[in-house]
């Protein structure tokens, strides 16, 4: 989370404060913090940021002991604006009415909607994502406020001050509203539309309305005129004026806002000149968020563009979600992007995160990230006694667990208990059960990226088109492998960047060759955790199925006998392990000439334990071929014979 130049309230100068603790530290008591929302399409992912910084600030402010509520309001009295992306013109008769009294859209993501008008079933839709993430907060309507009559005073004082509203609208912005302009928005009595109508005259019961054909771009107003009271859910105020109204009503102590309404001539501030000038009420404190995006594409509900809020919701676990949002200082973009690698770091953070507050290794910001990530306000990765869960000791990376769920023979909990990782503690089973989750929903959501690494029920005929020596590292690795005694990625890891250094290939064209033998697909998740997630006889048994031709290596790799002597002399002067192997190609198995050869192959490990190959054509009967070769060795290293460290015959082929 970011930090900010001031030290935390009431307290030592540990760490600098957080946006949340400089937010709360100019809030009065008690804390009463509002958002909202106006439902006029599926919500996208972006709307997340304002629900998750207030509801952060609502969790901080119970933890330090202070009364505090967080409502979440409806704003169902805008009008309907834009027919919403999909819905065709199911509600372009309803354009200009208030969103409650539009009809409920035919379906949402195949579903029956869950709200008797266009506004409940948005609302409705966007909030059910609020008890997954944790959200703790009260709902209303704001058609429900001024229905019952709590805006009727405000609504008044408006009305009566309708020359300083236009003042500070002037003054503000540089809009010029007509002397005979009034602050409110009734309904039309005869089409039922609020956004075409012209609102004069108020004799302190009823005001005078024009509901105008050419009010607005977006609606036709009917063309009827008439008074209507602006009580009681008569009309509605201009939003700008309704923010104000709630501010008093609620009343608010602290609401922030996305950017664009918070600069220089944006809403908040003609909205805080009202309150403070008009309803003579304080400004509630605010923060500024910016923008959140997905792999930074500007999203729209009305225009069904981005990743809705649910389908967010469903794809990641609930305290990696609040993680990746709340983590980043509010002031700053937020944008993330959904793929493999960004999920397999974000898992890692998080986890890393955990283990530093598990072991009391965290700072008192990591601590209130960590705390308000959970998704729950008693925290998720908690236990009974409030204090912070062990953390899991053995977690495969994301990818890794992508690629096992797609294969519907395993059973995961089987798998997982013959990699020998455990006993599993039930923390370890939890998560890896929350890894699980998320996997399958993410798989769903982006098959064509998931079902590449879907592991090929078979050796992929594609294999067959990689380079002889690609071939080689998968054969090699397989032999190498088999050496590994504690089966964990950074061993199998090892083991792999030695294979690509014995056949000579580079690491990009060694695992491209893995990948391919596994997926048909030359990309995949990190090797070794892969591997170590698949098991060691999966991984074997698709290995053994490679072939390759040692004759055609030796071809590609071998250096003169000088440059082999050099590098065995070498290696001794460097006091280096090293071990020497001998093979035989028959003149039959090669397909590029090499005649009926001998090969001396030699193995260093350098001092931080990686193992290279050098080989060498060595000319001689096959007959006299091992004698010859141990004899022209130990002259190079000044040893006898049976003193040269001798790994095996044909060690590759």
């Amino acid at each position: 989370m970011g930090r900010l130049a001031v030290h935390r309230h009431g307290g030592q100068p540990e760490e600098d404060m957080t946006w949340i603790d400089e937010t709360l530290a100019r809030a009065g008591s008690p804390i009463f913090i509002n958002d909202s929302k106006t439902p006029s399409g599926i919500a996208h992912v972006g709307s997340l940021r304002g629900v998750l910084t207030h509801d952060a600030l609502l969790r901080e402010a119970r933890g330090c002991g202070r009364e505090a509520r967080f409502t979440y309001g409806c704003d169902d009295m805008d009008p309907v604006d834009e027919i919403p992306h999909g819905t065709g013109d199911h509600f372009r008769e309803h354009l200009g009415k208030p969103l409650y009294a539009a009809p409920a859209p035919p379906s949402l993501s195949g579903a029956e909607p869950a709200g008797e008008n266009m506004a409940q079933a948005y609302f409705c839709e966007f909030t059910s994502t609020f008890a997954p993430l944790g959200v703790d907060a009260e709902f209303y309507y704001t058609s429900e406020i001024y229905r019952s009559g709590r805006f009727d005073e405000t609504i008044d004082v408006f009305l009566r001050r309708a020359s300083a509203v236009r003042e500070i609208y002037q003054r503000e912005t540089g809009a010029v509203r007509p002397e005979n302009w009034l602050p409110f928005q009734p309904i039309c009595e005869c089409c039922g539309r609020i956004g075409t109508t012209f609102a004069s005259d108020y004799d302190g019961e009823t005001v005078a309305y024009e509901c105008r054909p050419d009010q607005v771009a977006w609606a036709q107003g009917c063309g009827a005129s008439g008074r209507v009271t602006p009580f009681g859910g008569g009309g509605k105020l201009p939003w700008k004026l309704e923010w104000a109204a709630k501010w008093k009503v609620l009343p608010v102590t602290v609401e922030g806002a996305g950017k664009d309404h918070m600069g220089a001539g944006g809403s908040h501030k003609v909205t805080a000149a009202l309150a403070r000038e008009v309803l003579e009420i304080p400004v509630p404190t605010s923060f500024t968020y910016e923008f959140f995006t997905l792999g930074g594409a500007k999203m729209s509900s009305s225009k069904g563009i981005g990743l809705s809020a649910s389908e967010l919701v469903a794809c990641l676990p609930p305290q990696l979600l609040r993680y990746l949002i709340l983590k980043v200082q509010v002031k700053r973009a937020l944008d993330f992007d959904l793929d493999l690698a960004t999920l397999n770091g974000a898992f890692a953070e998080y986890e890393r995160l955990w283990n530093a507050v598990y072991e009391g290794d965290a700072n008192s910001n990591q601590r209130q990230l960590f705390a308000v990530s959970q998704s729950t306000h008693a925290g998720a990765q908690s236990n009974h006694a409030g204090k912070t869960a062990a953390p899991p000791t053995y977690s495969p990376p994301f990818d890794s667990v992508v690629s096992v769920v797609q294969q519907p023979h395993i059973d995961l909990a089987a798998h997982v208990s013959a990699l020998g990782v455990g006993p599993l503690s039930d923390s370890d089973q939890a998560w890896i059960d929350v890894k699980c989750a998320a996997a399958q929903a993410w798989s769903q959501r982006f098959s064509e990226s998931a079902s590449r690494l879907m592991v090929a029920e078979e050796l992929p005929a594609s294999t067959q088109e990689l380079s002889n020596q690609q071939r080689g590292f998968l054969s090699v690795s397989r032999r190498l492998l088999d050496e590994v005694e504690t089966w964990r990625a950074a061993s199998i890891q090892a083991k792999l960047f030695d294979a690509a250094r014995i056949v000579g290939v580079t690491p990009a064209a060694a695992f491209e060759a893995l990948y391919t033998a596994f997926f048909g697909w030359p990309e995949g998740p990190r090797a070794g955790s892969f591997l170590e997630f698949l098991g060691r006889a999966a991984a074997s048994e698709r290995l053994e199925q490679v072939r390759y031709s040692y004759a055609e290596l030796v071809e590609a790799t071998a250096v003169e006998l000088e440059d082999w002597s050099q590098a065995l002399r070498a290696a001794a002067d460097e006091q280096q392990t090293f071990t020497m192997a001998l093979s035989w190609v028959p003149a039959s198995d090669s397909s590029k000439g090499l005649n009926a050869a001998g090969v001396v192959e030699l193995f260093v490990v350098d001092a931080k334990g990686r193992t290279s190959a050098h080989r060498a054509v060595f000319d001689g009967a096959r007959e006299s071929f091992h004698a010859a070769a141990l004899k022209h060795a130990a002259q190079v290293l000044g040893v006898p014979p049976s003193e040269v460290p001798l790994r095996g015959i044909n060690p590759l082929d």
